[in-house]
């Protein structure tokens, strides 16, 4: 009687969570598979005979069992709770981001301690959370950085400059007459040429450069590794002349040309508003001059 009363316990327990979408798994305390549910077979690419009486050392490669092991005593060992976020890898080869739900517990009539864990899919939830992050550090217009972005990228750039003792220059630009050409031909195509502007900049500069939108026909642009004031000035040049081709753009061609300013870091004691400040009296230097040209701050 008491037999035919624990195997009915025992299939309604396994009935209950194999109906869970979630994956539910639990060990003993040396850390062997005592069950899971119809969901977690899914996500481990085994069954439930595959898995019950394995530790994760039969069933991973050294280096992950070993991750999940030792995660695993720890739990065990405080009897408390795990809660943590992480990305991993389906049986069916998807990669999900998911949140483990983890506790030890003691079962008392079996005499069985060990832990029990459920993987919820936050995927959708990441996505989303990644989206409205890009969202804010992307101009909607071209795509490129926006401001935000810019200054956390020059900050981060300012540090790895001091650290790594590599040249670094910031640019600003500007399109010259681009108030003209919204005039005349309208904002939409304003916008156009404006990502047409961006594809170009891309286009032109080298991998290691951060090109940002800060709003307007004003882009700047990061440039890291620079190992000298020419090198700089021979990029800022090309970029000119390739700008000073004209841009097909519904059915018109439009004359556009740029002018930049230059702020270099080379002294150790810039700071990112320091340098963009800089950058812009350089721009304006440039624009005082005749336009279509570079200038290069001089302190």
């Amino acid at each position: 009687m008491l037999k035919s009363s624990s195997l009915t316990e025992t299939n309604l327990l396994q009935a209950v969570i194999n109906a869970v979408p979630t994956p539910i798994f639990f060990k003993d305390a040396e850390g062997r598979y005592l069950g899971c549910n119809r969901a977690f077979e899914n996500y481990i690419g085994l069954n439930l005979d595959q898995l019950v009486g394995k530790s994760v050392f039969e069933l991973f490669d050294p280096e992950l069992a070993k991750v999940y092991y030792e995660a695993d005593k720890a739990l065990y060992d405080s009897r408390g709770e795990q809660i943590y976020e992480a990305q991993v890898r389906y049986a069916d080869g998807s990669i999900r981001d998911v949140m483990f739900h983890k506790a030890a517990f003691h079962a008392a009539e079996e005499n069985i301690d060990g832990i029990v864990g459920a993987i919820l899919d936050i995927t959708a939830r990441k996505d989303a959370e990644r989206e409205l992050e890009k969202r804010a550090r992307t101009d909607s217009l071209t795509g490129l950085a926006n401001r935000f972005s810019l200054m956390e990228s020059l900050d981060q750039a300012l540090e790895r400059q001091r650290q790594e003792n590599y040249g670094l220059a910031f640019w600003m630009l500007d399109l010259d007459h681009f108030k003209q050409i919204n005039d005349t031909f309208g904002h939409p195509t304003g916008d156009t040429l404006l990502k047409k502007v961006a594809v170009k900049l891309q286009s032109c500069l080298a991998e290691n450069s951060n090109i940002a939108r800060l709003g307007g026909d004003e882009f700047s642009v990061i440039l890291e590794g620079v190992t000298s004031h020419a090198e700089v000035e021979a990029l800022a040049a090309t970029l000119i002349e390739e700008f000073s081709k004209p841009i097909e753009l519904e059915q018109n061609r439009l004359e556009v040309s740029v002018s930049i300013g230059i702020a270099m870091f080379d002294t150790g004691n810039n700071n990112s508003r320091e340098l963009m400040k800089q950058a812009d009296i350089a721009l304006y230097q440039a624009k005082d001059k005749g336009r279509a040209r570079f200038q290069i701050f001089k302190g």
